[in-house]
């Protein structure tokens, strides 16, 4: 429905008002739902606080947010002061972070069960509690995962706040997949996404983002710089682009990389993968090298066997070819791999390929120019504590021993270990980083001033003493890039500045892989959709931010609204709205513009800001209202509500639909009235618009003979929040058109550019 108000603002000129009274009222729906009348606690900065009065009141809108401000602004701190309002909280995060939870949660008595990401996957339940926390939530991105399908079907009834600094991994579908833990299709239909999984289908990705910004927190460090104690910079160093062998050793393997057929692999592009995964580690290091081609021939004896018995390979049988520390192996998919007939004959030329290969690789000392400039750095370094990172174990033990580990840990997802032998990975971190750990100074014997890590130490962990960052290795995606910074450029570091080296694959090896094209590509995918910051080979920090002006427009909005009114003002021919959408009990704030020739609705975040800026400031306007705006804004919300009423049309539930009404001719057939009216409901739910766990229960539920009593009792209640939807307009400020141009913030032009 749309209500008469949508017309005061034009059609009435006794209610024009001073820009200064109608700015409030802007401010407020630029920020979006946020709980003014909220205390949170007081251990929380000033910064921390308006994120956690935003998602207070998003998870009450919606069921659900995502808090994805930038790494090192205190997102453990803000979540916990949101459990402060629920009566039992869980939190699902990293096995090696559930230490650093609970000893911060302990610190600020704030009661939280704690269970492991791996819990999940290996089976465990969600604890039971009515908020669900769940850090690095970008672990969750992949819905065909067990730990995904069991957060999904624990949600619904609960309120779900996802934490990552880093939702956007690879692609938009994996912040779509986030949103569908908490919301149906359709969730965000009435803020311009009609369907969350055909917003897929599109290149244009800036309705998703403007939708987002609803149920998302992200800013950048340049967003609450002003609120900060203080905050370090960060400064790029050389890149590097140094070989991990002699350059004719290189060429020679080089050669012979180009020869391997993989003849396991019917599909070719799950065989240039393979291959892509040699040249990745090859960049590495040899020893990592190496120990992928040991891999490949035990995965080539067991198919050569598997051959001479006539069987065929079983579908795990190529994860072989990948160690623990390999994240490639997501990429391949090898579930058709068990039905290629097995070539002995192919198979053992290729084994004979990949041995010469091993031979041009030796297993003895060899001279390694990449290790070379490592050491070169870290004997500049004069004292300061350095954190190296490499996408290999075999190239973080080759590193320890060829820089004699001098004061140093190495840290893998096979343990730590520093001079004397292994050592507790807790421990390990608490020499090398004992501020911020919060451990005693360890004795000279043992202090560290290098910690050589996998990814494993990229997510979440506090290591500040440190200001240095290296990039031995780059990794496949610029959320990697950006969590490894995170480890030590976060609040609570003493170091005015942080120091960052790049090593990027040498010509040979970059010209198969491309790395900085590929991270600069998935980077624009991340800016786009509104990811804070993240990085790019030789810039540490790209501060996208493209939620920023928001937080500097509405953070001292405050919770008074004014009676509406509109204002005139001398600027570009443009329209800021205040909508208040009001679904249920719940009212949601949307600042909506209108602007262009023909006037139109702007969903490009970087126009809205840049035009809200050039409004909010100018001076007002004898002139009438410009009335080509009220159109646009109309059609607009017509076409919002009529999407809503229409629910969701993602293929899941349409697909189910059809199965209940069929199902439901078969009961009607059979004069079954009971399970007529459970179709019925059923029908009702999936109407209204399913999370992704209720959709599934609602799968299985069809698939019995009868309806399990469990679904039953969940299904309607997991929909209970959609229903009828209103909207109102509370504020608007015009431009008269005395400017004709605007220049946006250009944010992604500035941060994408080459250097």
């Amino acid at each position: 429905m749309v209500r008469e108000p949508l017309r005061w603002c034009l059609d009435l000129a006794t209610r024009a008002a001073s820009p200064e009274e109608v700015l409030p009222s802007l401010r407020a729906a630029a920020l979006g739902p946020c709980d003014w009348k909220w205390s949170p606690p007081p251990w929380l900065l000033s910064h921390q606080v308006t994120a956690a009065r935003c998602l207070a009141t998003r998870l009450a809108c919606f069921g659900g947010a995502l808090l994805a401000d930038a790494v090192g602004l205190g997102k453990t701190y803000v979540a916990l002061a949101v459990a402060t309002r629920y009566r039992q909280a869980v939190a699902l995060v990293p096995a090696a972070l559930a230490p650093q939870w609970r000893r911060v949660a302990a610190a600020l008595r704030v009661p939280v069960t704690v269970e492991s990401h791996e819990g999940l996957s290996r089976g465990a339940p969600v604890p039971a509690g009515d908020l669900i926390v769940v850090d690095e939530a970008h672990r969750f991105r992949n819905p065909d995962t067990k730990r995904y399908d069991r957060l999904a079907r624990a949600a619904p009834g609960r309120h779900l706040l996802l934490v990552s600094a880093t939702p956007v991994v690879n692609r938009p579908a994996d912040l779509v997949h986030l949103l569908r833990l908490f919301l149906p299709d359709h969730g965000l239909a009435l803020h311009g996404v009609p369907s969350l999984a055909r917003a897929l289908d599109t290149r244009r990705p800036m309705p998703l983002a403007h939708a987002c910004s609803s149920v998302v927190v992200a800013r950048s460090p340049d967003a609450v710089r002003s609120a900060l104690p203080a905050f370090l910079h960060v400064n790029d160093a050389e890149v590097v682009s140094a070989p991990p062998l002699p350059e004719d050793a290189l060429a020679r393997v080089a050669e012979g990389i180009g020869l391997l057929t993989f003849p396991s692999f019917q599909d070719r592009q799950a065989a240039e993968l393979l291959r892509l995964h040699l040249w990745y580690r090859l960049a590495s290091s040899a020893p990592a090298f190496r120990e992928s081609l040991r891999r490949h021939v035990a995965y080539l004896d067991r198919a050569i066997a598997a051959a001479a018995r006539g069987d065929r390979l079983s579908r795990l049988a190529c994860h072989a070819l990948f160690g623990p520390d390999d994240t490639l192996q997501l990429e391949l998919d090898a579930g058709d791999q068990g039905s290629v007939p097995l070539d002995a004959d192919a198979l053992i030329a290729e084994r004979e390929r990949i041995r010469r290969l091993r031979e041009a690789v030796p297993s003895g000392p060899l001279p390694d120019p990449k290790a070379d400039v490592l050491d070169a750095i870290l004997a500049g370094r004069g004292g300061g504590k350095t954190l190296v990172f490499t996408s290999a174990i075999a190239t973080a033990t080759h590193l320890a021993r060829r820089l004699g580990w001098r004061r140093l840990c190495a840290a893998t997802a096979r343990g730590a270990r520093i001079a004397s032998g292994p050592i507790g990975l807790e421990q390990a971190l608490a020499l090398f980083a004992p501020d911020a750990r919060r451990a005693d100074p360890p004795p000279p014997t043992l202090q560290l001033d290098t910690l050589i890590a996998t990814d494993l130490l990229s997510e979440g962990l506090d290591l500040q003493d440190a200001d240095a960052v290296v990039h031995y290795d780059l990794p496949w995606t610029p959320l990697r890039l950006e969590q490894r910074l995170g480890r030590v450029a976060r609040l609570g570091s003493r170091h005015p500045r942080v120091w960052v080296w790049w090593f990027r694959p040498c010509p040979i090896i970059d010209a198969r892989l491309a790395m900085v094209e590929r991270l600069r590509g998935k980077l624009g995918e991340q800016l786009r959709l509104g990811v804070p910051a993240s990085g790019a080979v030789g810039r540490a920090r790209v501060v996208g931010g493209l939620f920023d002006w928001r937080e500097r427009v509405g953070a001292t909005a405050g919770a008074a609204r004014s009676a509406p009114r509109f204002s005139v003002v001398r600027g570009p021919r443009a329209g800021l709205f205040a909508l208040r959408w009001i679904m249920g009990t719940q009212s949601v704030p949307e600042l909506v513009v209108v602007a262009g020739d023909p006037p139109t609705l702007v969903a490009d975040e970087r126009v809205v800001a840049s035009l809200v800026r050039d409004l909010i400031v100018a001076p007002a306007s004898p002139a009438a209202a410009p009335p080509e705006l009220r159109a646009p804004l109309h059609r607009a919300v017509r076409r919002r509500l009529a999407d809503w009423t229409l629910g969701p049309q993602d293929d899941d539930t349409r697909r189910l639909a059809r199965r209940v009404l069929r199902l439901a001719a078969q009961a009607a057939r059979a004069r079954d009235a009971r399970r007529l009216r459970w179709l019925d409901d059923v029908l009702g739910c999936l109407a209204a618009g399913l999370p992704v766990g209720p959709l599934r229960s609602v799968e299985e539920a069809l698939s019995a003979e009868r309806p399990a009593a469990p679904a039953r009792r969940r299904l309607p209640e997991a929909a209970s929040r959609q229903g009828y939807a209103s909207v109102t307009l509370e504020a608007a400020l015009l431009g008269d058109g005395t400017l004709t141009k605007h220049r946006p913030d250009g944010i992604f032009d500035r941060d994408l550019a080459p250097e």
